[in-house]
């Protein structure tokens, strides 16, 4: 009988120690995977991922979509699904850090101060540039300048309220007043040439088809529009201006990244490591022809080649953020894209 129990004890215990074993592995196995939602165009972000994988053997599972990550992320913040956010523009990133859906990070000593936060950090820089009628022969121009007089019946622009142009809207205000932005969304609005409407390629074929003269839009565009047979024609009459250079520099919005889930924090943290570090800066710079964040990170030849030596506006992300609602209630109240 008691040879009879030391077999059953022996069986239970190797039972015990195999099912603790079982979970370890499993549990091992499990944090070993990164699982990301990404605004971000899978043609820009999968070749960094790929390389995410080989360098760290990290399994990653993403999940793209042009909207609606943000709404879910907050539904989700209790529970987190998604333990990596990658967001195609600053405003988003504040949305969540609102919200109280991403987590504390480490600072990166690769991004710019200007350009991260405690709760998320830019991975690559946009500027918001002016294209212009090549036969204006324009050279310099600033944001200030489309609401003069002069520009009268001459601008086209997408949505006042798309993130890009509030994004752009906030560093005017932070850089004059909220008075000032009011009377100067105001006149800019009596200066466009139709209602907003449209992209940012919308306002260049506008330009090519001789409704206006000049709009705002983001730089990268222009390179997608060289690579677009059915629309490299539109810049055979429209040319790029980086706005302020004799004063503070083109304003720029970011992509970048935020953690949600505390749980995977330490894999996360591999991850924001990597894509603000030189490789993955050198991709982005050379495969989407975007602007590093990394100072240490030359431009693609091509933007090279466009930008030259821009001067970037300085100004605090932060403090731009938190001129946003101001902006919205701005748009509203003057119906800007009525």
């Amino acid at each position: 009988m008691e040879t009879q129990m030391k077999k059953i004890k022996n069986i239970l215990f190797k039972v015990i120690v195999l099912s603790f074993l079982y979970t370890l592995i499993y549990t091992s196995l499990q944090s070993e995977e990164l699982k990301i939602y990404s605004e971000r165009q899978p043609l820009l972000i999968e070749p960094l991922l790929e390389e995410f994988e080989k360098d760290t053997g990290i399994k990653v599972e993403w999940i793209y979509s042009k909207k609606g990550l943000v709404q879910k992320i907050i539904l989700e913040k209790n529970r987190p699904v998604a333990d990596i956010f990658l967001s195609s523009d600053i405003s988003r990133l504040i949305d969540i850090t609102e919200a109280d859906a991403s987590i504390k990070m480490q600072p990166l000593s690769m991004v710019p101060e200007n350009l991260q936060s405690d709760y998320w950090a830019g991975l690559t820089q946009r500027a918001r540039i002016i294209y212009v009628n090549k036969e204006l022969e324009v050279k310099n121009i600033n944001y200030e300048d489309l609401a003069s007089e002069d520009y009268k019946g001459k601008i086209c622009v997408r949505s006042g309220f798309h993130p890009y142009n509030i994004s752009l809207f906030a560093s005017l205000m932070a850089h004059h007043s909220e008075e000032w932005l009011e009377s100067y969304l105001i006149s800019l609005k009596a200066n466009l040439a139709r209602k907003p409407q449209g992209n940012d390629r919308d306002q260049v074929k506008a330009i090519y088809a001789g409704v206006c003269d000049y709009s705002i839009g983001n730089h990268y565009y222009f390179f997608k529009m060289q690579d677009n047979d059915d629309q490299k024609m539109w810049l055979e009459k429209a040319t790029i201006v980086f706005p302020n250079q004799d004063n503070r520099g083109t304003h720029v919005n970011i992509s970048g990244i935020a953690i949600l889930n505390e749980n995977n924090r330490a894999l996360a943290e591999k991850l924001v490591n990597f894509l603000s570090g030189l490789k993955a800066q050198s991709i982005y710079a050379n495969d989407n022809n975007e602007f590093p964040v990394s100072p240490d990170v030359p431009y693609s030849d091509r933007v090279q080649s466009l930008a030259g030596n821009v001067k970037f506006d300085s100004l605090d992300l932060e403090e731009l953020a938190s001129n946003r609602r101001a902006v919205i209630n701005i748009l509203n109240k003057i119906n800007f894209d009525g």
